[in-house]
């Protein structure tokens, strides 16, 4: 879904002169010497933790770079900053919609900026990595939002260190068109934000050390669509020794769409251009190539549908793709064939996911009284049959909570948790590598399991987003990293899956399963297709 998280930020591209001019040394401006030079960053007002933004990882990916795969900053290709590079502002955000305005854009394709927060800059101290990836459906946001992004007051609360990344998005980082693969030097298309994502952990592999972390204890994570993309990496070859577990947030699990399968569908795109070769391609704007993108026309990169219950044979269309280079085989059957990236894996997702963007809107407002809820589901999943409409009631029956609750409940099952329960059930049944799984259910006053909500929790910014102060935030940090830094939550009777699903409410609580009769009905239906995507 195009979520309504996006800020719209004014930031310097770190690229400028600017960026560049020396400044003395002081207490509160850190200086590290990477591989490329040097970087000076902030210090906390105690000195106890430090940040360094908008350090490029790879060259701008413009002119005769875009819809190639990143090419990294490093003194063998001669790319790397002069002088000092002061690494304290936000590097730009990939260029995407502008929220205020779906007509204009925002941001830049000279994006491919990442941040650094530590408690430490001991070389020797070899802190925990987490290496965040943002959400968005690939389409919108930033690795810099204040509310959804790590931060040096985190980084030293938890003592880990902290890499958050920006990434090409939409149409510039999945955009797969038979004609691009023909000025690539990996002879595909598509998948350019991924290989960002890649890239990116390769110079945390080289760097990182700089900032006191351990280059063999980073722990990916990413919510939504970071989540998705984790899919991804943990079944591409290109990820083997980058990682050594995983954390995946609200996940879409479907990812299984060929190359020439989204060179069709992609199709619409080049008809929204008007091009008919690559070079009007390459001469397209920022904005012509984001307006073109068919976000709101098939194969609707836009994903507005997956808050409500599935329209029979509407599936939206994939960005990431199998395109032979990133992905040699759709995630499921890597891991199987044993190709997969055998690490520990927390796979978590939220009990009303679509509760904040539901379809239909109007679902906030319906009492138990108005019959509303029972005609919406009879009306939506008739589709697939009477009798399927009809259990999908019994099973989520009214005068539960309210018709709100119970709908959000629905969906999410159906959209959201029994499709990563699958995920979940191939991965256990192929990693040796324990893999874990919970559901949040914890509702906050005069809110429900919201899509973000643990990624807030751990971030400590649920406050901030319910405008109060939340402690739950606590017990989602304590289980995260025991995972991080053990590969084992916190609760000691949270065991592997399919044995254990927890349930992160109030308390931990470790059960056999949850909503399993409703999950055997959506899969046994053949909804496993209907699951999120991107």
């Amino acid at each position: 879904m195009l979520h309504v998280f996006v800020v719209a930020w004014g930031l310097i591209n770190v690229y400028s002169t600017q960026a560049f001019l020396e400044v003395p040394a002081s207490q509160n401006e850190p200086l590290v010497n990477l591989e490329c030079g040097k970087v000076r960053g902030t210090a906390s007002n105690d000195g106890d933790a430090f940040s360094f933004r908008g350090i490029p990882y790879a060259s701008p990916p413009i002119g005769g770079l875009r819809w190639q795969k990143p090419e990294p900053i490093s003194p063998v290709n001669n790319n790397c900053w002069s002088g000092t590079l002061q690494a304290n502002q936000n590097g730009d955000q990939c260029v995407q919609l502008d929220s205020q305005d779906i007509q204009k854009t925002v941001g830049s394709e000279d994006c491919l900026y990442l941040n650094v927060f530590t408690p430490s800059l001991n070389s020797s101290a070899k802190l925990p990595v987490m290496f965040w990836i943002h959400g968005g459906s690939l389409v919108v946001l930033n690795g810099s939002d204040p509310t959804y992004s790590p931060n040096q007051e985190l980084a030293n609360k938890l003592n880990v260190v902290f890499v958050s990344i920006n990434y090409r998005l939409h149409a510039f980082g999945f955009l797969a068109l038979k004609m691009l693969n023909s000025v690539s030097s990996t002879n595909t298309s598509g998948n350019y934000g991924l290989m960002d994502m890649v890239e990116a952990l390769r110079w945390t592999q080289t760097n990182i050390h700089h900032f006191g972390g351990d280059s063999q204890k980073v722990t990916v994570f990413g919510q939504s669509s970071g989540g998705s993309a984790i899919v991804a990496l943990l079944a591409s070859p290109l990820c083997k020794n980058l990682f050594d577990k995983a954390w995946m947030l609200s996940a879409s699990p479907v990812l299984n769409k060929t190359a020439e399968e989204a060179y069709v569908a992609n199709e619409v795109f080049l008809n929204n251009t008007g091009c008919k070769d690559v070079t009007c391609l390459y001469n397209l704007t920022p904005e012509e190539v984001t307006l073109s993108a068919p976000f709101e026309e098939y194969p609707y990169w836009g994903t507005s549908d997956l808050g409500g219950l599935p329209e029979k044979g509407r599936f939206d269309g994939a960005l990431p793709i199998v395109d032979g280079y990133v992905l040699h085989e759709a995630p499921f059957e890597a891991w199987v064939h044993g190709n997969g990236i055998d690490v520990p894996v927390l796979i978590g997702s939220t009990a009303q996911e679509v509760s904040q963007f539901i379809t239909p809107p109007e679902a906030a407002n319906w009492t138990w009284n108005d019959g509303n809820y029972s005609d919406y589901v009879r009306r939506s999943l008739g589709q697939f049959g009477d009798i399927v409409a009809l259990t999908a009631l019994k099973l989520y029956p009214k005068d539960v909570e309210t018709p709100l609750f119970q709908l959000s409940t629905m969906i999410s099952d159906a959209r959201v948790t029994c499709g990563t329960d699958y995920l979940a059930t191939i991965m256990a049944s192929a990693y040796h590598s324990p893999v874990y799984r919970y559901i949040v259910t914890y509702t906050p006053k005069n809110q429900l399991s919201f899509h973000s909500i643990d990624i807030y929790g751990f971030f400590e910014t649920l406050g901030m987003a319910l405008g109060r102060n939340d402690e739950w935030e606590n017990l989602v940090q304590k289980e995260a990293m025991a995972f991080v830094t053990g590969a084992h939550p916190a609760t000691s009777t949270w065991t592997k899956y399919p044995t254990a699903v927890a349930e992160l409410s109030n308390i931990t609580t470790v059960a056999e399963g949850y909503h399993t009769a409703q999950c055997e009905f959506w899969l046994a239906n053949n909804f496993f297709s209907y699951s999120w995507i991107n």
